[in-house]
């Protein structure tokens, strides 16, 4: 698993390595268990780079995805599943494009180098992957439904053209 995180801050949310090993440390102090262990575990899997944490000055920029370092894209293409989250990332993955509600996200992000895993709470009027009549739907129950914050996204672009079925009905990334 790979952290992508902030070479410095660009919003007020936005981790750093730094930040992750403190709230690993925190993890230390909880007084549950579970969560005791999973912070002596956390900082195992960092020395046996099972966990990486990454960064770089592309994920505080303005740029979009669609213009993503050769050397990140690559990273990126590699993983079976990368999972975005928040609201600029969601429009950075868009282009920050009003595209109409009804176009598929798959249609918006086909030259994303992996499968991947939209998390996104509504706090900007950018959104794709509605079903017909839906938007308007909303729109009448909640004029603010698009900004309010009280509504999320989960959508999933998979790429089933890296996948290839195998004799035993599953499938598998082309080429492993």
């Amino acid at each position: 698993v790979a952290f992508h995180l902030k070479d410095r801050p660009f919003f007020v949310s936005d981790a750093m390595p730094a930040d992750v090993r403190l709230a690993i440390d925190e993890l230390h102090k909880c007084s549950e268990i579970a969560t005791r262990e999973l912070g002596r575990r956390l900082p195992r899997h960092l020395a046996a780079e099972r966990l990486g944490l990454r960064s770089d000055p592309f994920w505080a920029s303005g740029l979009m995805y669609r213009d993503l370092p050769p050397e990140i894209a690559a990273d990126l293409g590699a993983s079976d599943l990368v999972i975005l989250k928040g609201d600029v990332n969601y429009r950075r993955l868009l282009d920050d494009r009003h595209w109409p509600h009804t176009t598929s996200i798959d249609a918006c992000t086909g030259y994303f180098p992996a499968a991947l895993l939209a998390l996104r709470t509504l706090k900007g009027e950018i959104l794709v992957g509605l079903g017909p009549g839906q938007a308007e739907v909303l729109a009448d129950e909640d004029p603010t439904w698009l900004t309010n914050g009280k509504r999320g996204v989960v959508q999933l672009a998979a790429r089933p053209s890296q996948y290839v079925a195998t004799e035993a009905g599953g499938a598998q990334r082309e080429g492993g």
